[in-house]
């Protein structure tokens, strides 16, 4: 049961999402946010190192938006699928250890099973670094490279982008560190296709 608290655990914070303030942007990010929104369906590949003072935990991923529904597989370094959750038009599903578990949204299923809460609806804008925040730091091509946040359940989060790739005329992160208190997540982000 230990484990698959730390999975979920590495699971919640790999796709915590951000509760942010909106505040204008230059005109380079918003070309960069307006180009990320017009897709509508894309799906990332990766690795992620959760990493705790007691513990550090591993697992490669598969994410996937389509149409503002998410579908996220967990897998071992040697391919065995540690968990599976599935947004639907009316509920969410995590599939795991050959178990199923529903509930009306993602962020309540993800509550109900670790007593967890995280905003699933702002996962997109922390992966793709297009968070608009008054703490936002950019570099000099005016990509996000630091950000710090308060979610919903008053939890600081700071997220550092280490390294961008272009694709489609977008810079979207290849390398990246979330951290809150004593809890660090290293995330290599691998292949993005839209």
């Amino acid at each position: 049961m230990t484990q698959f608290h730390l999975i979920l655990l590495m699971f919640f914070l790999f796709i915590s999402g951000c509760a942010q303030k909106i505040s204008p942007i230059n005109t380079e990010n918003t070309l960069h946010s307006n180009l990320f929104e017009e897709h509508s369906v894309w799906q990332v590949q990766g690795k992620l190192a959760f990493i705790s003072p007691k513990e550090r935990q591993s697992a490669n991923f598969n994410w996937q938006f389509d149409n503002a529904k998410q579908h996220l597989i967990l897998t071992s370094f040697i391919g065995t699928r540690l968990l599976e959750l599935i947004e639907h038009q009316n509920h969410s599903e995590l599939i795991y250890d050959g178990k199923t578990y529903l509930d009306d949204n993602s962020s309540a299923l993800i509550k109900r099973l670790s007593g967890f809460t995280l905003p699933m609806s702002q996962a997109p804008l922390w992966l793709s670094a297009t968070v608009e925040s008054d703490a936002n730091e950019y570099d000099t091509q005016q990509r996000l490279v630091s950000t710090t946040w308060v979610d919903p359940q008053g939890q600081v989060w700071h997220a550092k982008y280490q390294k961008y790739s272009l694709h489609r005329q977008m810079w979207l992160p290849s390398r990246m560190i979330l951290t809150h208190k004593n809890l660090s997540i290293k995330i290599q982000l691998n292949k993005w296709q839209f």
